[in-house]
This record gives C-alpha cells, sequence and structure tokens, in this order.
C-alpha cells in the first residue's frame, strides 16, 4: 500500500454543514420572531431575554454543525468496512456482506 496516513483520512465533508447551519439560523431567526409577533402577553424583559436565548442557541447550533463538519473525517479509507483491511478477513467478501446484512434484516 503506497497510501500514507493523510491520503487514507478525508476531512471537510460539507453536505452535513448546510443543513445544520439553515438549521441554527431558522432558530436564531424564527424564535425571536415568533416571540415578537405572538408574545405581547410577556414582559418586554422576559421578550428580550427570550430573543437573546434564541439567537445565542441558534448560532451555536450553526456554528456547532459547521465546525463539526470540518473536523470530522468523512471519510477513511482502508480501515474496516467494504473495501476496507479489517482483521477478520471477510469484510471484503461480497458474498459474506450480503449475508450479514440479510441477516439484520430477519
Amino acid at each position: 500500500m503506497n497510501e500514507t496516513n493523510r491520503d487514507s483520512v478525508e476531512f471537510g465533508d460539507k453536505s452535513s454543514a448546510g443543513p445544520g447551519a439553515i438549521s441554527g439560523a431558522a432558530i436564531a431567526v424564527g424564535v425571536p420572531a415568533v416571540t415578537l409577533i405572538w408574545g405581547h402577553a410577556l414582559a418586554p424583559s422576559v421578550q428580550m431575554v427570550v430573543v437573546i436565548v434564541g439567537v445565542a442557541v441558534g448560532g451555536l447550533i450553526s456554528l456547532t454543525a459547521t465546525f463539526f463538519s470540518l473536523v470530522i473525517p468523512s471519510s477513511v479509507k482502508g480501515y474496516g468496512g467494504p473495501g476496507g483491511n479489517c482483521s477478520c478477513g471477510k469484510c471484503n467478501d461480497e458474498s459474506e456482506r450480503n449475508a450479514r446484512a440479510a441477516e439484520k434484516l430477519l
């Protein structure tokens, strides 16, 4: 195997960053909007606290989703699973994988 460790691990699967960032933004915008539209029975100080907490939580969710989508490996080549180097020797055998998948369905 001529691969180095750097070539065997890929980071930055951006497909998971989008939904997390959009969800966080929706919370950061939606909570204050709902509070300001329908929260007239609340005291102004309570409204302000809810708005600040909504923006902070939504921003935190957005940043967390983006951060973890960048730092968690999206692909680790050659380590277990289909097509990898597992110690059991059966993971590369397609008929064995199909049999295990069928067992899980039963």
